[in-house]
This record gives structure tokens, sequence and C-alpha cells, in this order.
């Protein structure tokens, strides 16, 4: 599946934790999602997903994530299982 990794954190004043919505949506418009603490999304983006990217890049992404809350990754390769497996959850495309 081709598309794009949107991690954005939902801000609530009331909660004292940080949480972050996660979705890839591909190019047909099916899309994983999850939501997820900081410590979570850092498990996620090292561990559990085969991102190609350097570790170097990886730390710039979660420092933007973290620091203005939001980071995209557009037009990566990821797999179904791959996906779910890391505990995010399939959403249908919208009509269907």
């Amino acid at each position: 599946m081709h598309g794009t990794l949107d991690i954005r954190r939902n801000s609530n004043a009331a909660s004292t934790s940080e949480i972050f919505q996660v979705r890839y949506e591909d190019l047909a418009g099916e899309s994983f999602t999850a939501s997820m603490d900081k410590e979570d999304l850092h498990e996620l983006l090292y561990h559990k997903l085969a991102l190609n990217l350097t570790n170097e890049d990886l730390d710039r992404a979660y420092e933007r994530a973290t620091r203005e809350g939001h980071v995209t990754f557009p037009e990566i390769e990821m797999r179904e299982n791959e996906l779910a497996g890391a505990g995010l959850r399939y959403l249908a495309p919208e009509g269907k």
C-alpha cells in the first residue's frame, strides 16, 4: 500500500498526558488509525513500523511531532499486516 502517515497531537486542556492520533491512508482511501501516548508513538516509529528512514530522520520527525504537534510522512509504502500488527485499526473508505 502506498500512502501517507500523518501524526497529530490531540490537545485537551483537561488531560495531563499528550495523546497522538496516527493515521495511515493509502491512495485508494483505505486507512488505518490509532490513538497513543508519547511513549507508544516512539515505540511505533522506531520499532513497530518498518519506515525506510535513518535514525536521524526519525529523531527529527519524533521531535517535530512532540514539539509542534504534527508530522507527515508522505509517499511511503506500508503493508496492511504491518499496520494492523502495530496496533492500527482498519477504516474502510467512506461510501463503502
